[in-house]
């Protein structure tokens, strides 16, 4: 169903698309997708909280259902994201998870907009460093794209543990221009208060499927500037996409991060 913008700073309508999962949960989790693709990335992990949480699944301006609300940029999603908590979360306020992409959109929305997120939960987040081929980056990123599209899927499926990987959506070099500034390590976030954790992904192989852990690190030193309990962990056995690897153990966590348990098994602090 989209969500209305309240025609705030000279929009007059913008709909974001988002789907909905057992409206009666006691407390309502965001939860957003990463680059070229959708809501529907989160098929798997959807059955193991929708049991216990109120769920909120967006397509980012620019993705799958949304690709007419643009341009992307993680401060654009950010206000559409807290006027979407705002509007329809319990009480105004969510738990915020995100993967990839969608954890920079998520540390952008909980940095300017703290009054709407109770804890935060984000994997994969990355800032590239600037480098004399920083112009060439959305082509790059286009071409993988086009690339891994190309390898026949159970290829693809074996070097990556046999996990399912969904349907990638339409991933235009528009929209990879648009997606990549929100990658650059020019972008640093300020300080936040809530509660976070922070997940880099530990396994690579003869696919690079390993997340950058000084992101990581330093992600959580800032984040520990204003709550001293947000927390950097990596996984050795898990890959970027371990939302689609591992869909259990992604929602197990969220869930004991949320609840304030201990967090399973087999991650190692950073």
């Amino acid at each position: 169903m989209p969500i209305r913008d309240d025609g705030l700073d000279g929009l007059d309508q913008v709909l974001l698309h988002y789907t909905e999962h057992n409206p009666s949960g006691p407390a309502t989790v965001l939860l957003i997708h990463g680059a070229c693709t959708s809501g529907q990335n989160w098929d798997l992990v959807v059955p193991h909280l929708a049991g216990s949480y109120h769920l909120l699944v967006p397509d980012l301006p620019g993705h799958g259902q949304s690709q007419n609300v643009k341009p992307f940029s993680a401060e654009y999603a950010a206000r559409l994201l807290e006027r979407l908590i705002r509007k329809h979360a319990h009480d105004g306020k969510a738990h915020v998870v995100g993967h990839s992409l969608g954890a920079n959109v998520a540390v952008e929305l909980i940095t300017s907009y703290p009054q709407v997120v109770s804890n935060a939960f984000v994997s994969g987040f990355a800032k590239y460093p600037p480098t004399r081929f920083t112009a060439c980056l959305p082509y790059g990123f286009w071409v993988e794209n086009r690339i891994t599209k190309l390898i026949p899927r159970p290829v693809v499926e074996w070097l990556m543990d046999g996990m399912d990987l969904g349907h990638s959506g339409p991933c235009s070099i528009q929209l990879c221009r648009q997606v990549v500034p929100a990658m650059m390590e020019s972008t640093w976030p300020s300080p936040w208060p809530a509660r976070t954790l922070i997940v880099a992904a530990g396994k690579s192989g003869i696919l690079p499927t390993n997340d950058r852990v000084g992101d990581a690190r330093k992600l959580r030193d800032i984040g520990k500037e204003k709550n001293g309990q947000t927390l950097a962990v990596t996984h050795p056995l898990m890959r970027h996409p371990w939302n689609r690897q591992a869909p259990s153990l992604f929602a197990e966590t969220a869930c004991a991060w949320f609840e304030g348990e201990e967090i399973p098994s087999g991650f190692e602090a950073l």
